[in-house]
Formats: structure tokens, sequence, C-alpha cells
């Protein structure tokens, strides 16, 4: 049987008032486990309103995704079938990889802070409490290794159109794994795998993104966060953004797994922020500034250096 304060928190999701024993009866529970319920979703930072004579009514969502959220996002989830969520953390990535040996199938990790998060090139991601959203999914694909890419491309398609579905801005893409508003970076991803006889057991993607203002984010100057870039009246709700993450996610690994890149092409390049435009490039032993010309099949960039060589890039960090 599903937790109590989950079915609650669907039903006060239908945008209405309610009342306690409408609850109750729909429920089949006590007037008092549902005030119970009420009140431990209030401890959880939602704001819950009750009027006499005409229940209960959400006027708030906390400014993280609360722990009952999570367990029905992932409970009706076709992909995920477990979550672990945390307080603080030094890396959801860690803790994610800790587990790859005792939990079996797709999971996610999820915690409020990070004390050591990290993106590529083991570049520290600022992740202080309650102002970002800090994740890493686990998946278990089994496919050659030089898929990866490919996986990172879809997965990125997969953030950008969540992130504005749910707040309405307008993200772009920077190849692979960072998302960005207005020429600042409000999102990245970091994909690790372990493999085998180069076959993929399992990919641990970890996830951030910028929800709120923040001193350590805004010092950066290359960063903004989803409250400095949305209408100042539009609420932030964590839920329903989780809700179309998981969603999306759930839809771009199965085409993922059963499409290939051109199938997404057309509609990545659409997001992409680094065409016609000169970038600095830098791969193992090498930097260069060049322009892109286009991405082919399997998902790496061609481009045109400053000496008129067209190079194709597999793996690289890019400045814009």
């Amino acid at each position: 049987m599903s937790n109590l304060k989950q079915e609650i928190l669907k039903l006060l999701k239908s945008d209405r008032f309610i009342s306690g024993q409408e609850m109750a009866d729909r429920l089949k529970v006590s007037r008092t486990s549902v005030w119970k319920s009420i009140n431990g979703l209030k401890t959880e930072g939602y704001s819950i309103e009750s009027v006499t004579k005409k229940g209960y009514h959400l006027k708030e969502h906390p400014r993280y995704i609360s722990p009952t959220a999570l367990k029905v996002l992932v409970e009706g989830s076709s992909l995920f079938t477990r979550m672990e969520y945390l307080e603080t953390t030094e890396s959801t990535q860690i803790e994610a990889m800790q587990k790859l040996e005792s939990q079996e199938g797709a999971y996610v990790v999820v915690a409020l802070e990070q004390t050591k998060g990290r993106g590529r090139f083991s570049r520290p991601w600022a992740s202080p409490k309650n102002s970002g959203l800090y994740l890493s999914i686990v998946l278990r694909p089994n496919i050659p290794i030089t898929e990866i890419i490919r996986f990172n491309l879809f997965i990125s398609l997969a953030l950008s159109e969540a992130l504005d579905a749910a707040f309405g801005v307008e993200s772009g893409i920077k190849w692979p794994n960072d998302i960005y508003i207005k020429n600042k970076k409000v999102s990245g991803f970091l994909t690790e795998v372990v493999s085998e006889s180069n076959v993929i057991n399992a990919i641990i993607c970890g996830i951030g993104i910028n929800i709120y203002k923040n001193e350590d984010v805004t010092a950066l100057g290359t960063a903004t966060d989803i409250e400095s870039e949305i209408d100042p009246d539009r609420e932030i709700d964590l839920d329903d953004f989780m809700k179309k993450l998981i969603h999306n996610i759930e839809v771009y690994y199965d085409r993922f797994i059963n499409e290939p890149f051109s199938s997404i092409r057309e509609e990545w390049k659409s997001r992409s922020i680094v065409f016609n435009k000169k970038l600095k490039i830098t791969e193992t032993n090498e930097s260069y500034v060049a322009k892109v010309l286009d991405i082919d099949s399997d998902g790496f960039l061609e481009v045109l250096d400053e000496a008129g060589e067209i190079r194709r890039v597999v793996s690289a960090d890019i400045e814009l």
C-alpha cells in the first residue's frame, strides 16, 4: 500500500479545496490519519491552508524536492525502481556508485546539499543547501562503450526540454553536457560508466541545476539560476519540474536505446548554442580556436580551425 502522505499529496495537487472528510472517505482512513499526514507534509515544506467549510488547499511548494513527492514519482515510473533521498552528502555520484552492487535496476539518488559536488574534468560544482537540485541516475543499458556520447546528447535534450516546460525559460545546449540560459550556465551533468570488455554495465549520470539565487553561484560570473531567469510572479514548483524531468528521461532513454542520433539530430541542433561562434576547444594535449560546422551522425562535432583544417571533436572541453 502506498504511503498515505503520498496519496494525500496527490489529492492536494488537484488545484482545489478538498475536505479532510472527503480525503478520508476516498482513501478509506480516519480523519485523524489525514490530519497527521497533512502535518507531516507541512514539516516537509508544503504550505497548506485550511478554510472552514472548504477544506485544505496547497498554497506553496517547498524550496526543494520533498521525499514524499519523489517517492510518488518513482513509484509511478516506468524506468526507475528505487530512490535514495539525502539531506546532505559529499556527492550523489559517490552515493550512486556505492550502491551499484547492492541495488538492481535503475534508481535515483537525490540530495539537498553536496559538500564535494563535481562536474566534468573533476571541476567543483557549487551545491549549497536548498539552492539547487542535485541528483544522480543509474541506468543499466548493456551497450558498447562507444555509445556514451550519444547518451549525453539524448539526456541533454531531455533536460533542456524539461527546464523550458516547467519554468517557461528558453534554454540551450552546449555540447555535450551543459545547459545554458542567455549565455550563462544553469545546469550541467557528469556521465560516468562501469564497463567490462567495452560493454557498459551501468551509467551513472549526475545532474546539477541551479534553482535559487545564491552568492556562491552568482560570484562565478558565468553561471545563472532559474529564479533569476523566470518571471518574478512565477512559482518555482520543483515537484512539477521533477515530474517532467523523470518523464523526459524515461522517454529519451527509451529512444536512446532504440533509435539512432539522427532521429533527434535536427531537434538537438535547434537547441544547440555552439554553432556560428568561435570557440576555444581543449582536447587531451592541445587547445585551439575553431568554428563548429556541424554535428555528425555519431554525435561528434565537425569544426573548422583557424588554419582552415576540418577536425572531428570526439571528447573535449569547449569554452564559448
